[in-house]
């Protein structure tokens, strides 16, 4: 019908589509005519496949899709298993050996008019609405950073699983997409949720054990004071001696502190994406209940943590004003 917009079709790619496969990759290819290495946001295809190579994978690869519009292939995307990874493949044979089945994602490519439209994300999830056997996995060139492509494997609920440098020179970022298990993040959860406690009260055994530490230190010093005095050589030496360690363990407690902090930030971030994934199959929001609300930035980063990081700043501060005195007098 005249004026209906022509949509977008995901199709197992057949013989009528290799010509224009082949075309589209070799536009996009890593490697120029001569051999020379274009800018990745103009090439990023590593393999260079020919026509009969793509011919032969019609039959050979479990997925071999293209995204076409009009009778214009837009794009394409070819995966198989580990099943069908060949001899010469490095980084799938190695992965396979290490990791056991997989699915690749061997090639995914979009044409430069149809990029960022969201048509790699469709042939993406088509793949993964039916493959559910095995991890999928996908190698990215990563000579220079390819930022682009971590915020979109992340975005469709990819990890990164390992880096590596083939022999070609040229190093990879691994992906990895995993179909969760339920009881299993289950068991993760409460072993999340346990850390994130036990980081919670580590951080305050560690304030805890400063101010012991603080308060011997202060009596040691009035006790060195009060039997030689301040004007006693040996008592005004042992007294900045007990100042200067007050000084470093202060800033010691403050350092570690800070760190522990930060854990505790990551393990309630992890905390956090779990109860994400629950709230989706029917679960409650517990951490991170109500945090977007109004009002309620400290139920994300807490004030607490930033006063244990300060105390001991301030207690540094005291006895460095003390060491002044002593060397003052």
């Amino acid at each position: 019908m005249a004026g209906v917009p022509v949509r977008v079709e995901i199709l197992r790619a057949g013989d009528e589509h290799v010509e224009q496969i082949a075309l589209l990759a070799e536009s996009r290819s890593l490697n120029g005519p001569e051999g020379s290495q274009r800018q990745v946001e103009n090439g990023f295809l590593v393999s260079a496949y020919a026509e009969a190579d793509y011919r032969a994978r019609l039959d050979s690869a479990e997925h071999f899709y293209v995204a076409v519009k009009g009778g214009q292939v837009l794009a394409f995307l070819l995966a198989y298993s580990s099943d069908q990874v060949e001899p010469d493949e490095w980084l799938n044979r190695r992965i396979k050996t290490a990791l056991g089945s997989f699915l690749v994602i061997k090639q995914i490519c979009v044409a430069q008019e149809a990029a960022r439209s969201g048509i790699a994300s469709m042939l993406y999830y088509h793949i993964l609405d039916q493959w559910d056997e095995s991890p999928v996995i996908a190698a990215v060139v990563n000579d220079p950073p390819n930022h682009a492509s971590a915020r979109f494997h992340q975005k469709l609920g990819f990890q990164e699983l390992t880096r590596m440098v083939p022999p070609d020179g040229l190093p990879r970022v691994v992906w990895v997409w995993r179909k969760p298990r339920e009881a299993m993040l289950h068991s993760q959860y409460q072993i999340a949720v346990d850390l994130y406690k036990h980081e919670d009260s580590l951080n305050w055994q560690k304030l805890n054990n400063f101010f012991y530490i603080t308060a011997g230190l202060a009596a040691a010093i009035a006790f060195v004071l009060g039997k030689e005095g301040a004007d006693g050589p040996l008592g005004k030496g042992l007294a900045i001696i007990i100042a200067i360690i007050g000084i470093g363990a202060s800033l010691g407690f403050s350092l570690m502190l800070r760190f522990g902090r930060q854990y505790l930030l990551a393990r309630k971030e992890a905390v956090i994406e779990l109860e994400e994934y629950m709230a989706w199959h029917g679960g409650e929001r517990i951490v991170n209940r109500r945090t977007d609300a109004p009002g309620s930035a400290h139920l994300k980063v807490s004030p607490t943590g930033a006063i244990m990081v300060l105390l001991p700043v301030l207690v540094s501060l005291c006895w460095l004003a003390i060491l002044g005195v002593m060397i003052a007098n």
